[in-house]
């Protein structure tokens, strides 16, 4: 039996980031009954997070988040296993990260990370649950192993000049802790075999507390999902933004996701589950339809995003 008192899950969660989002979305998940999370940082615990980092108080600065984050879960929930993988899902990492993960929750702060993320969820053919937050938006979008729609049908390719994010934007707290607890819920039904959550994006504002669901679009000419996709491969390259969330601010230096050091040729990762050959999707990139979200079925007016909306630090 898990700590809330629910029935045990079956199946190890990868959370991407130790920070406001995934401090909800891990209690949610151990609450719900799953007793395996595998939890990807490298960053310490500093003041300024503890307006929205759950599991941290005062006497932890400096601290790994990695560390604090396990021995707080741990004396909540002592059964649950939490393994702690030091350092940022990148693309030399995601082959050691994937292996025996049910579904991924992305809590991350920036595009390069987030777009990473998809591309080897999708490669892997792994679920995977986008969480994000910024200023009073929280929004959330559950994502099939086989796409259609994922990721790179909203948001097509990282941004270019400066994005915006929780340290240049600020979050509201209790927000962040809104897109943890959406995450949970639609890992948890993932993890129960309910496929009804993908297709759409969730999204709460803070200042009508309002939350709406509304589907989203496959898009054919998606590089990723699509009728033609050609990204079969993760080639560090592709992961590099100029003047992003964490790049040199003063400097303007690209921010990029770390390669493979030693041979900086692109990595591949775990192929197929089913016959453990690697995943390879054949043609070339479309031009590319306008990314869209279909608008609410009830009002028939558009979604908004706010494709800067990510924190997790």
């Amino acid at each position: 039996m898990s700590g809330g008192g629910g029935a045990t899950v079956r199946g190890c969660v990868l959370l991407v980031g130790a920070g406001g989002i995934a401090a909800p979305a891990a209690l949610a998940l151990a609450a719900g009954g799953v007793r395996e999370l595998r939890v990807a940082d490298d960053d310490e615990v500093e003041i300024t997070n503890l307006h929205r980092q759950i599991l941290f108080d005062a006497d932890d600065v400096g601290r790994p988040k990695l560390d604090v984050f396990a021995e707080a879960l741990r004396r909540r929930h002592p059964t649950l296993r939490v393994d702690r993988r030091y350092g940022r899902f990148t693309p030399s990492a995601a082959a050691a990260l994937m292996p025996g993960v049910s579904v991924v929750v992305d809590a991350t702060d920036n595009f390069a990370s987030r777009f990473l993320i998809a591309d080897v969820c999708r490669l892997t053919r792994t679920p995977v649950v986008h969480a994000a937050a910024i200023r009073w938006r929280a929004t959330v979008m559950a994502v099939a192993a086989e796409g259609r729609p994922c990721y790179r049908c909203l948001f097509e390719d990282l941004p270019t000049g400066n994005a915006p994010d929780c340290a240049t934007a600020g979050v509201a707290g209790p927000v962040c802790g809104v897109a943890g607890a959406i995450a949970a819920d639609r890992a948890l039904a993932i993890l129960a075999g309910d496929a009804s959550v993908y297709g759409r994006i969730a999204t709460y504002d803070g200042l009508s507390d309002t939350l709406r669901s509304v589907p989203v679009a496959a898009r054919p000419a998606c590089a990723l999902c699509g009728e033609r996709a050609d990204i079969a491969t993760i080639d560090a390259s592709r992961y590099v933004i100029s003047c992003a969330a964490e790049g040199d601010r003063e400097s303007g230096s690209p921010t990029h996701v770390e390669g493979d050091r030693e041979s900086g040729s692109p990595t591949h990762v775990e192929g197929d589950r089913d016959n453990g050959s690697p995943t390879h999707v054949e043609g070339d990139r479309d031009n590319g339809s306008p990314t869209h979200v279909e608008g609410d079925r009830e009002s028939g007016s558009p979604a908004h995003l706010n494709t800067g909306e990510h924190d997790h630090g």
